[in-house]
């Protein structure tokens, strides 16, 4: 599955979720691909941090340019089990790239009124994706999340008449993943079985599905 993080906001959480997807993916034994856009993303950024602290790699970290995205995710699928893309927040390009290449598309963002309103920009391109590949999936992530929020499956937003689901799964605001970005551990390694791994597998079964995680592609 090639799955895309965007969100044209800063500070949304695209990176951060991108590493501990691929990151749970990995330790579920799958051959994970994380694609850093246009080299400025903040995946290759946190993977060498992970090198200089001497913590091996669970999963590739590949820096690939915004125009060669579609025709390098197709090359590597053949590799990988999942490719996960992570994309800046300002370059409308490698978004539209993103869009191309992938078949789920996440919008991570804060949950309050204000970030949600910060996103129309991106929900618009992702809602232009979905009418002409029907068969791509595209929903909302809430990060940075307070304690004891619940999204009910089947719960949508609309922003500036724009409307797309929302995940079940939500990810809070944990210091684990303050943590994960100055050290290049994953919160899995930080804290196993805390409430920010907990997060994080419960947004993989969600959106990889339990029963698909064993397959390939």
């Amino acid at each position: 599955m090639i799955v895309a993080l965007v969100n044209q906001t800063r500070g949304a959480g695209r990176t951060m979720l991108a590493v501990h997807l691929a990151g749970e993916l990995a330790l579920q034994g799958k051959r994970v691909a994380l694609l850093d856009t246009d080299g400025c993303s903040g995946a290759l950024e946190w993977a060498e941090c992970r090198r200089r602290n001497g913590i091996p790699a669970l999963f590739e970290t590949i820096g690939i340019a915004s125009p060669d995205l579609r025709c390098g995710v197709w090359g590597l699928h053949t590799r990988f089990d999942h490719v996960i893309v992570d994309t800046p927040a300002a370059s409308t390009a490698a978004l539209r790239a993103a869009l191309l290449a992938a078949d789920t598309v996440l919008v991570p963002t804060h949950p309050e009124r204000d970030a949600m309103g910060r996103c129309a920009a991106t929900m618009q391109l992702v809602v232009e994706a979905l009418a002409v590949e029907p068969a791509m999936t595209a929903s909302v992530v809430l990060t940075h999340a307070p304690a004891g929020l619940e999204i009910e499956r089947g719960t949508e937003v609309t922003v500036c008449g724009l409307r797309l689901p929302v995940a079940a799964a939500v990810v809070g605001e944990r210091m684990s993943f303050a943590m994960s970005r100055g050290t290049g551990l994953l919160v899995q390694e930080i804290d196993f079985v805390g409430p920010a791994e907990v997060d994080v597998r419960r947004l993989v079964d969600e959106v990889f599905g339990r029963g698909r995680t064993g397959e390939t592609g």
